[in-house]
């Protein structure tokens, strides 16, 4: 675990392996706001005897959080500064690990910002690795919307149907009070049809006995107050909603591409990332979908997941 010098401030970056020779994965968590450092406990061990992970938290969350000044941080915070951030924790990493280069892995948000770090900075990369990959999030916010409202009518509970339909048109495409409690509406409903992420007390217990973080630095990385870490990323939840789409970044990649998906995310829709997957060109690509599970498939079925990384992925990457 270290705090390094990233942007004009201290941030959080923590290196777990069994082997330095190994390939090295930089895993970019999303949110925006929800580190895994604190999860990781409960998936990642598995993979550290081929994988050299690093995990970094961002801007404003979890130690880095609790590293500096956050309303300073707040002032900084946009996604082009954060971009320069990946590049700059890269270049660390590299350096760090005599590497030239290194596979980014992005998950949900994380996974724009790993889709523009390795069309960006090609040259560091030797691969990408999108899990719960965003492409454009109305397009993904259309799609788990028509779902949702179609358990609920298939289910028959008129309470819910009304509630789901009270907020359409849905989504709307600009960053405000009513966007946010629209988003709010879907994300409650999804979760309780099962549409989003399958996580029960038992595993959100485990996550909070994690051996990584302090109780303080829980406060800071969205497990108990999701709205106020939001509040701390700044412009990067409304780059999201209004401008975020990685078709922006191109579909031709020099590396290659890899995309593993919960089979029943609603949140990052399988049918909206093989949509754009489809159209992309890279020397190798291959998407996943890992069935029966919701948007953090390394955590609901770490098996399968571990399956598809080690013994899919691992032997055509370096």
């Amino acid at each position: 675990m270290e705090m390094v010098g990233i942007g004009g401030i201290q941030q959080s970056l923590y290196f777990r392996g069994q082997n330095i020779e190994n390939p090295v994965i930089l895993f970019i968590h999303g949110g925006p706001g929800n580190s895994m450092i604190q999860y990781l406990h409960l998936y990642q061990y598995d993979w550290e005897n081929d994988f050299t992970i690093v995990n970094w938290d961002q801007r404003n969350v979890g130690k880095t959080y609790t590293a500096n000044s956050p309303e300073a941080v707040l002032k900084t915070i946009d996604v082009e500064r954060v971009l320069k951030d990946a590049h700059e924790v890269t270049e660390y990493v590299k350096q760090k690990l005599n590497k030239d280069k290194i596979i980014i892995m992005g998950h949900s948000w994380g996974s724009v910002l790993g889709a523009m770090a390795v069309q960006s900075f090609p040259d560091d990369y030797s691969a990408y690795i999108g899990v719960a990959q965003v492409i454009n999030m109305a397009d993904g916010e259309r799609v788990g919307y028509e779902k949702v409202l179609e358990a609920a009518k298939a289910s028959g509970n008129e309470k819910d149907i009304k509630a789901l339909e009270s907020i359409q048109p849905y989504p709307l495409t600009k960053y405000d009070s009513n966007s946010i409690n629209g988003l709010i509406t879907v994300r409650t409903y999804q979760s309780k049809y099962g549409l989003s992420i399958n996580v029960g007390f038992r595993d959100i217990i485990n996550i909070l006995a994690t051996p990584y973080y302090s109780f303080n630095e829980l406060k800071h990385s969205g497990i108990f107050n999701q709205l106020k870490m939001i509040r701390y990323q700044g412009g990067l939840l409304q780059f999201l909603i209004e401008e975020a789409d990685i078709k922006d970044y191109g579909v031709d990649y020099k590396v290659p591409v890899y995309y593993i998906m919960g089979g029943n995310d609603y949140i990052s829709p399988y049918i909206v990332a093989k949509e754009f997957f489809d159209g992309i060109s890279a020397p190798d690509k291959q998407i996943y979908s890992v069935p029966g599970v919701g948007h953090m498939p390394f955590f609901e079925n770490k098996e399968e997941f571990r399956r598809i990384l080690l013994e899919e992925i691992r032997p055509k990457v370096k």
